[in-house]
């Protein structure tokens, strides 16, 4: 329950510093409701926008083709972002050797100097660092509030959408991703 009021409260701060709100139709043709997966439809192309890894270097989506991308965007001074981390976290440890890469990418304005003390400070074991100081890459999927979880397939379209923090090691979350991890890749 607590989850769920900050994901609301992260959405509101989210439309009052004047994010956009997400365009992409969805499969029902309405926005995306917090607390749900909304699915693309169709699917939306790979981002080709980039972001780094913790040494600074270039990273982009094209590159984690052939896995299920569990795509996160979080900041540290978001507090719904801090508390679903660890089940983030706890996903990546459970679902990894089945193909889910979860990629969390911070929004700090500092980047890694925000965001590696961070992880030391909650323990992340699983997860690699990656920031978008400048959120290009969020800015190109339209995200509007934070955390904002996307899903892409093994052949890297993004098919769903999950705004606001939830408990990602739940069973009922992990159904739905084992359905995009049972669709191996074509060729």
């Amino acid at each position: 329950m607590i989850l769920k009021k900050t994901a609301f409260l992260a959405i509101f701060l989210g439309s009052l510093l004047g994010a956009a709100p997400h365009q992409p139709a969805l499969a029902d043709g309405a926005a995306p409701k917090p607390g749900d997966f909304s699915p693309f439809d169709p699917p939306l192309p790979t981002p080709n926008e980039g972001f780094e890894d913790s040494l600074g270097g270039k990273v982009t989506l094209a590159q984690f083709k052939g896995q299920v991308v569990v795509l996160n965007f979080w900041a540290s001074w978001c507090a719904p972002c801090v508390a679903e981390m660890p089940t983030l976290d706890a996903l990546q440890a459970s679902l990894g050797d089945q193909g889910l890469k979860v990629i969390a990418i911070s929004l700090d304005r500092d980047g890694i100097k925000k965001a590696a003390p961070f992880f030391r400070r909650t323990g992340v074991k699983n997860l690699t660092l990656y920031t978008d100081r400048t959120s290009d890459l969020f800015q190109e999927l339209k995200g509007s509030a934070l955390p904002t979880t996307y899903v892409l397939d093994r052949e890297g379209n993004v098919v769903s959408i999950y705004i606001g923090a939830t408990n990602w090691n739940a069973q009922s979350i992990k159904d739905v991703l084992k359905k995009y991890l049972d669709v191996k890749p074509a060729g």
